[in-house]
């Protein structure tokens, strides 16, 4: 191909881009009907800013998952001697376990059951494992899916108060939270 056939070549292509260029849409006013101007309504691109407030969630109470996890440090269910059957009276410290949870979807919590001195090494193991599931029991009847739920005895080992006393021994028999 010669010079001359290149410059007529780029002569008819910008030509050509010229036209499509100068073209125009149709209006609205143009196309007839409310149902074609819906078909054939382009999108329009705005330019759009949005201001997301990031908002932690909260209990009833309005406490945050680390300010209920800060209120529920050292609580712990305490249970009458030789039973495994949660009192009423520590119902509210599992719930607030619970509102936790739901809180911290994250969260998974170990319950380590506990025993006095007194029994055997195996049967307080049995018992502090019975105390354990108890609490876990009561944990998922609020809400709590059981597989975040591990539960753990530890018998008379580690007790909070290593008297020979009633008093010691009621500190004792107990279960804990570890998160």
């Amino acid at each position: 191909m010669s010079l001359s056939g290149l410059k007529q070549l780029f002569l008819v292509g910008f030509l050509g881009f010229a036209l499509v260029g100068c073209s125009s849409t149709p209006t609205t006013e143009e196309s007839g009907s409310a149902d074609a101007q819906a078909e054939t309504a382009e999108p329009v691109v705005v330019e759009q800013t949005e201001v997301v407030e990031v908002v932690e969630a909260t209990n009833d109470a309005g406490q945050t998952a680390a300010e209920l996890k800060a209120t529920l440090q050292g609580k712990v269910v305490n249970f009458d001697f030789d039973r495994s059957e949660v009192k009423a009276e520590f119902y509210e410290i599992i719930k607030l376990n619970a509102d936790y949870m739901a809180l911290d979807s994250t969260a998974n919590v170990t319950i380590k059951g506990y025993c006095d001195e007194r029994g055997t090494r195996e049967y307080n193991l049995a018992l502090g494992e019975r105390r354990a599931n108890a609490v876990k029991n009561a944990l998922v009847a609020e809400g709590v899916s059981p597989s975040r739920i591990n539960v753990i005895s530890y018998g008379e080992e580690d007790p909070v108060d290593p008297a020979h006393t009633e008093a010691a021994w009621a500190k004792n028999r107990r279960a804990e939270f570890s998160y």
